[in-house]
């Protein structure tokens, strides 16, 4: 037995960590049973921790327990395993490095461009350059980088930092992000390091109104360069006030979302230095994957109806866009980028922009742009984003690729007199390098379609933070994380990626106690901490920390932010129990146990006919939603508290989850099941847990008569979207769970596969709003669990129960977990069905047939006739 998939904190070889006690990963390959593992752990080659042979089956989260660690350690470590008949097997190694630990560790000096920026004018990208010699022998090189903007950095023109989204998306007000950088293949004996500085998050357009200096108006750059020789010394390259500057280099203009002017003939100069300044935040690991550039894709011409010629990529992505061309000096390119065709089948940017002021705005005037009375009334407006370029030749073969912009589009509307070629431009995503670790696919292309989809607004909206669209608002909406969250578990390893999201909660909490609606910070304040209080929003301050501890096993999450995140959101609710209404209070004698106070925006984006109209002057209760959101998310905290010994938490949760299940039960489940088809209002209760036997089989069949009723139309919205499949499932109507999964009728997920989407919705009838949502997408959970059977059961169990359904010839799904890769795949021969399951190695699993038969086997290849 062999250990494989060799992980610290659920990161590959990570540089750069600031996780004082890391834990460690692998799975097993070959072999049965793991007995037992050894590890060491070597610092520039000594060996200097050995745990012995730990009789154990423990392949995750085991900690590092050598003696503490430094800024820039570097250590190498070894596992081997022993099977289930106690014969060792080969080592497997990797490693991790630390990053800078303290404050003291920076000796850089903060920099800026030699300005001092005005307020509503917007600059060129600043670019600073270091030259340096060097003598010796590279043993090591490690840059260390971040900054107060975007940054690009090169050494010796070779681009380092893999895209110019670093360091990432985080509040700039608390926290900044740095990187680490292995550049030792690069150093030379003359070396020159040159980094752009763009706008990005701090100063450029941001959230849903395209706000701008949201943090500040002064960029700002740290960097530090490390190089030791063989001989042990160290020659350390700083950023200061010697680093020369200028701001006359091609980049004229750069905005996240509104995209860049670029003049091709403009060459930095660096006539000048740059500016020593201040920055007084937290430096800190981002213990995460890095962003990248992905994948590609060529362009193809196409002609609308009106005759314009567009560009398609095919794709539609979040990403950048690259191009050679060929034009007169001063001859110019300008592009516009959009998701999708309008009605006619014409370019628009329509269904992902609004109007905004001109200048930057704060105080009064943002609460008037979040009620959309400031736009009625000044005729000072732009729209946002642009997703705009404009290209400026050089008189030769200019080449062209996007900096500090990211556009959500699909396709692209030029206007130049230059002659082109489609086959010159492409679009490559951007995306944090999340592993992927699960599939799904059928013999239904639509569905098989369908997940491509899903992956593809799950890429979409992973870069650092997990937003929900990447144009009109490209935000980290709490709710659509936490609705989400499974389904993303198991098609990428978000691990690290969703323990940095539940930082930025961290930063966010507000004196309340509340978690804004969106983190990290991004101004229109109005809306963002006032939909803080919303059921399914708050209460992903408890949904994420609980299920990634269940999902991942990790402990440390609940002790991290039990008191930090989770306990302020859950005090909160229940120290704000109680109707509004003053009669209502008194009738109820549940009162105490009833929550909808607070801005709430209920099961939000249901189809057309359900929706509650939710603005400025209509904010409808939403008792049934929150009251049942507080029984979900007290009873979640009880098990959480018990956990962690907090025995007086538990009994007071425990308390309000019966409380709430007795004030839901008492206001809409005493005169029997409520008699709707709007199957949010009847999958809510089921899937939170509020009804007891009996009510729980009238609701199920009351549910399946609201969704024969719509001709097994999807009728919930984001809140209950994830849930509604599997209640099916679990009340034994798999087959009508089936059956809506492939309608192909409006609103549904086959519908937007047959108009082409090649990402999901926002809304159901994609008439407005984003095309590229993944919250919808959370269907995948059930493609998963249900069709294909596959939970994790505990540690080191998996539980498969597949679902067999007619309407398919086969299905199958693959899942590289935190404890190795499960797949299940059944296919029909008539009307046998076959199925086939693999166990990772130190694995065993319960599998259960639709015929009522179980078997647990081990690690291995078995299969089932049923």
């Amino acid at each position: 037995m062999r250990a494989i998939r060799l992980q610290t904190e659920y990161l590959m070889n990570p540089i750069g960590i600031d996780i004082a006690s890391p834990n460690l990963y692998w799975n097993c390959e070959s072999g049965i049973r793991q007995s037992a593992y050894e590890i060491t752990a070597k610092k520039d080659g000594e060996t200097i921790w050995e745990s012995g042979k730990v009789q154990s089956s423990r392949m995750t989260q085991v900690p590092y327990e050598g003696p503490a660690l430094q800024s820039r350690d570097r250590i190498d470590w070894s596992v081997r395993l022993f099977d289930e008949n106690d014969e060792p097997g080969g080592w497997s190694e990797a490693s991790f490095e630390m990053g800078l630990l303290r404050k003291s560790d920076w000796t850089a000096k903060w920099i800026t461009g030699n300005y001092t920026p005005k307020k509503n004018v917007r600059y060129p990208a600043d670019c600073f350059k270091k030259e340096f010699s060097f003598t010796g022998i590279v043993k090591k090189a490690r840059l260390y980088v971040t900054a107060c903007g975007l940054y690009d950095v090169s050494l010796n023109g070779q681009r380092v930092s893999g895209c110019g989204f670093n360091p990432g998306f985080t509040d700039y007000r608390k926290r900044l992000q740095y990187q680490v950088y292995d550049v030792t293949e690069m150093i030379n004996a003359e070396n020159t390091l040159e980094v752009l500085l763009g706008d990005g998050w701090f100063r450029g357009s941001a959230g849903c109104y395209g706000k701008t200096a949201v943090y500040g108006r002064e960029t700002r750059l740290l960097f530090q360069l490390e190089i030791t020789d063989t001989q042990g010394e160290v020659t350390t390259v700083i950023s200061d006030a010697s680093t020369r500057w200028s701001n006359d280099g091609p980049i004229r203009f750069n905005d996240m979302k509104d995209g860049e002017i670029y003049d091709a003939s403009m060459t930095a100069s660096y006539n000048g230095f740059a500016k020593e300044t201040v920055c007084y935040r937290k430096l800190v690991s981002g213990n995460n994957v890095p962003m990248k550039e992905m994948e590609h894709f060529t362009a193809q011409e196409i002609v609308t109806p009106s005759g314009v010629r567009l560009l398609d990529f095919g794709q539609n992505i979040a990403g950048v866009v690259q191009f050679k061309v060929k034009g007169e000096k001063g001859q110019k390119i300008s592009m516009l980028f959009g998701e999708n065709l309008d009605k006619n089948g014409e370019f628009t940017q329509e269904n992902m922009q609004v109007y905004t002021p001109e200048k930057e705005f704060g105080g009064m005037k943002e609460i008037l742009v979040g009620m959309g009375v400031w736009q009625k009334k000044s005729k000072h407006l732009r729209p946002t984003p642009k997703q705009e370029i404009v290209f400026t030749c050089s008189g030769g073969e200019d080449f062209y690729k996007m900096r500090f912009g990211i556009f959500g589009f699909r396709y692209a509307l030029i206007e130049t007199d230059i002659d082109r070629k489609a086959e010159d431009f492409e679009s490559i995503a951007v995306y944090s390098d999340l592993e992927q670790t699960g599939d799904f696919s059928c013999s239904n292309a639509d569905v098989n379609r369908l997940v491509r989809n899903i992956r593809w607004s799950m890429k979409s909206n992973y870069l650092d933070v997990p937003t929900d669209c990447p144009t009109r608002e490209r935000m980290g909406w709490t709710g659509d994380a936490q609705i989400f969250f499974k389904s993303g578990t198991y098609l990428m390893n978000t691990a690290a990626f969703m323990r940095k999201f539940l930082q930025d909660m961290e930063d966010g909490v507000m004196k309340n106690g509340v978690v804004p609606a969106v983190v990290p910070y991004c101004g229109v304040d109005m809306i963002y901490r006032n939909t803080a209080t919303s059921a399914g929003f708050a209460d992903a301050a408890v949904l994420i920390p609980y299920r990634y501890w269940k999902q991942f096993g990790d402990r440390r999450i609940l002790e991290h932010f039990y008191d930090t995140v989770m306990k302020p959101v859950a005090e909160f609710e229940v120290s704000h129990t109680g109707h509004k209404d003053r009669k209502e209070a008194k009738e109820n004698p549940y009162n105490q146990y009833v929550y909808e106070k607070g801005t709430q925006i209920g099961e939000w984006l249901e189809p057309a006919e359900f929706v509650d109209t939710i603005s400025a002057s209509s904010l409808p209760k939403q008792t049934e939603v929150a009251t049942a959101y507080l029984h979900y998310t007290t009873t979640l905290m009880a098990e959480a508290a018990e956990e962690l010994g907090r025995t007086e938490d538990a009994e007071k949760y425990r308390e309000y989850a019966e409380g709430s299940r007795k004030a839901y039960e008492w206001l809409y489940l005493r005169n029997g099941t409520p008699d709707t088809d709007r199957q949010a209002k009847l999958v809510r209760p089921l899937a939170l847990g509020l009804a007891d036997e009996t009510q729980k089989k009238d609701l199920e069949e009351r549910l399946l008569k609201a969704v024969r009723n719509r001709n097994y139309r999807i009728g919930t919205g984001f809140l209950s979207t994830s849930f509604t499949l599997g209640v099916l499932s679990d009340a034994g109507y798999s087959a009508d769970a089936y059956k809506m999964l492939l309608s192909e009728e409006a609103p549904g997920w086959l519908y937007e596969v047959k108009q082409g989407a090649t990402t999901i919705w926002e809304n159901w009838e994609g008439n407005g709003g984003s095309m590229n949502h993944y919250s919808p997408g959370s269907v995948y959970m059930w493609m998963v669990e249900h069709a294909a059977g596959i939970r994790q059961d505990g540690e080191n169990r998996f539980r498969i129960a597949p679902e067999f359904d007619a309407s398919m010839d086969h299905a199958e799904a693959s899942w590289k977990s935190l404890y190795g890769e499960v797949k299940s795949r059944w296919e029909r021969s008539g009307e046998a069905y076959r199925l086939s399951v693999t166990v990772p190695a130190n694995t065993e699993a319960e599998v259960v047939l639709p015929d009522g038969r179980t078997q647990t086997v081990e690690a291995g290849e078995h299969s089932f006739e049923v």
